[in-house]
């Protein structure tokens, strides 16, 4: 089965958006953006000439926003009314972001809006579908889950079962595992794409995979019958695969160093209040996306694979059982 038939099988909501399986050479890239004015800024810096045919396909409003926008260190929540009110927060954003993602697209070039379900909303299958449907409610064309355990999968599957489209997140999953690269060895590529394979078999129609080896990262995107669309972030540069960027960070500078984060940053967080505008964020993310589509972002990071480690990974069918 195509990618693209993978995402008809989930609902269809999908399948038009995935353009680049129309020519695998084409990459796909994943947005991050969290506010109604943010989208408006990409939506200008996708009306210049030259990105009118970038292929943006997706809009993510991420669990990031509060560590982007409200200054958290982490997306973990402590407590139930903690983790509620963040499934409240990002179901409004969802709401917010909808508008002006119809209005300032047409139709055929207007991105899927995809909803991360935040720290707690995958306690139990039944909580994450009870998410997805609000989600869907506030405008949603697919949820976002990240996958740890069996529990996480549990969560992919009802939550596909239940007719939300699902995208499954693996690697370093924030809100589940420490940060780390993950897959940087053949028994830990091995294990990653027996986890891909049974997302997929649990209804999941695409992959973001974050911290992972580039190998893995290349290997998974390859065009495949049997494979997803694979979005990464911080895993180096797949020929075939989806990119995943955060708006906020091709804006705002971090306050430390971040040698795999978007060289485009021009403000400070104290300045955002005044400077943080649709015009400076379609400034810099004309920039980010030219770099993005020009193969000089993201860099490739660090790997403790050998060259003929790499090469086994290479040869693997990722997406066929050994």
């Amino acid at each position: 089965m195509s990618a693209e038939a993978i995402a008809q099988a989930a609902g269809g909501t999908l399948a038009p958006y995935l353009r680049r399986y129309a020519s695998p050479a084409q990459l796909g890239i994943k947005i991050n953006a969290y506010r109604g004015f943010e989208v408006e800024g990409l939506a200008q810096a996708l009306r210049t000439p030259d990105l009118v045919d970038s292929p943006v396909e997706s809009v993510m409003v991420g669990d990031s926003y509060f560590m982007t926008h409200l200054g958290r260190s982490t997306t973990v929540m402590t407590g139930r009314a903690e983790q509620e009110h963040a499934l409240d927060t990002l179901v409004g954003l969802v709401a917010e972001v909808r508008g002006p993602l119809d209005k300032e697209f047409p139709p055929a070039r207007r991105p899927f809006l995809l909803a991360d379900l935040p720290d707690g909303a995958t306690r139990d299958a039944d909580a994450a579908v009870a998410a997805a449907a609000r989600f869907a409610a506030a405008g949603a064309d697919a949820v976002k889950v990240e996958v740890a355990d069996e529990g996480g999968m549990r969560c992919v599957e009802a939550v596909a079962a239940d007719g939300h489209p699902t995208v499954a997140h693996l690697g370093y999953t924030p809100q589940c595992t420490a940060l780390a690269r993950y897959g940087d060895g053949v028994d830990a590529a091995a294990d990653l794409f027996a986890l891909a394979r049974r997302a997929r078999d649990a209804g999941a129609c695409a992959l973001v995979v974050e911290m992972v080896s580039e190998p893995v990262n290349q290997a998974l995107s390859r065009p495949h019958p049997e494979g997803l669309p694979v979005y990464s972030v911080f895993s180096g540069r797949a020929r075939w695969g989806g990119q995943s960027l955060n708006l906020w960070d091709a804006v705002v500078r971090r306050a430390g160093a971040g040698r795999y984060f978007p060289p485009t940053p021009c403000i400070d967080v104290s300045d955002v209040s005044v400077a943080y505008t649709p015009e400076l964020i379609a400034e810099r993310m004309r920039e980010l996306i030219r770099l993005t589509l020009a193969g000089w972002f993201p860099l490739s990071p660090r790997t403790a694979l050998a060259h003929r480690d790499c090469v086994r990974i290479a040869e693997t069918d990722p997406w066929i059982t050994p």
